[in-house]
């Protein structure tokens, strides 16, 4: 086998290990080069078919940032969220249902805000959201890693968000996803296609009003999506990218639909206890998680929400 190196003139110690990287990926590992050049990528695309009846208006509702088991997650909120699910409900875990943090992690545990009542952290808290979701786990489209699952599962092997998601009989979404979802009448009638595109998201949390929708409006730009789900952030906010498409022989306004999910997690506590958030200066922001509605129309179909 050839092992190819070259010479980098960059002085970053990670570029170069990065270049290096890939060069031997590209000689060890033919079928990741084959994917590349015929422009193929492995996430996760999922797709849901739906009944329905014209004048029918469905709610997506994004589970996002949760952290159950976290002191400051407003549980009593979360219920509340989930009990407005009816028929025409879907259900997406965006990631981050539960906090995850175990007393080995030196930069985020801290007992005060550690609601667990056992040892087995993770288990507690993995039962927690199980018995939350049980009820709506047919309105369950799947279930997304966030950054803490993805802790636990870089670091300790194991995976909370696969697990549930066995527990409850539906798909588990990895940190980024495709979710087709096919509106269609009966007897061969209309058929309309929505595309969502979800992301856990990344980075800290921004100090200015704009700074995110910024961030992942630019991220959206670049993908081929109708809504767009973000999360991490622990905002709730909203926008449109304008788009033009045709749908059979006419041309019609798909605008990018572009979401930040929010959080239940309390920024500040009510104690001289501080929160993680108020060590970091993260801005306040509000508890509760958005709603989603889609109507198909006869030209597409009509997306709103709820901020």
């Amino acid at each position: 086998m050839a092992v190819v190196f070259c010479r980098v003139a960059s002085p970053r110690r990670k570029e170069r290990a990065s270049v290096l990287f890939n060069l031997v990926a590209c000689v060890c590992h033919p079928r990741r080069t084959a994917y590349r050049n015929r422009g193929r990528y492995k996430m996760v695309i999922h797709e849901v078919r739906i009944l329905y009846v014209y004048g029918d208006e469905f709610t997506i509702k994004p589970l996002a940032d949760a952290h159950l088991g976290n002191k400051y997650c407003d549980v009593k909120a979360i219920k509340e969220y989930l009990s407005e699910t009816n028929e025409n409900t879907r259900i997406i875990g965006t990631g981050d249902g539960v906090d995850a943090i175990i007393t080995r992690d030196l930069k985020r545990y801290m007992k005060h805000s550690d609601a667990t009542e056992t040892d087995a952290i993770i288990d507690e808290q993995t039962d927690g959201i199980y018995q939350m979701l049980f009820p709506y786990k047919e309105k369950i489209i799947g279930l997304m890693d966030g950054n803490h699952e993805h802790s636990i599962l870089k670091y300790h092997g194991t995976s909370i968000t696969k697990r549930l998601c066995d527990r409850l009989g539906c798909k588990y979404l990895g940190y980024s996803c495709f979710v087709r979802v096919v509106f269609h009448e009966a007897d061969g009638g209309r058929v309309r296609t929505v595309m969502i595109y979800a992301h856990h998201g990344w980075g800290g949390g921004s100090r200015t009003q704009g700074a995110d929708l910024t961030k992942f409006s630019k991220h959206a730009s670049n993908i081929d999506a109708d809504i767009f789900l973000y999360s991490h952030v622990h905002r709730r906010q909203s926008d449109q990218i304008a788009r033009l498409g045709a749908v059979g022989k006419h041309a019609v306004a798909k605008p990018k639909h572009i979401f930040i999910c929010g959080t239940f997690l309390k920024t500040l506590s009510d104690t001289a206890d501080a929160t993680y958030a108020e060590i970091a200066g993260y801005p306040i922001t509000s508890i509760g998680n958005i709603n989603i509605k889609i109507k198909p129309t006869k030209s597409w179909v009509d997306v709103t929400s709820d901020v």
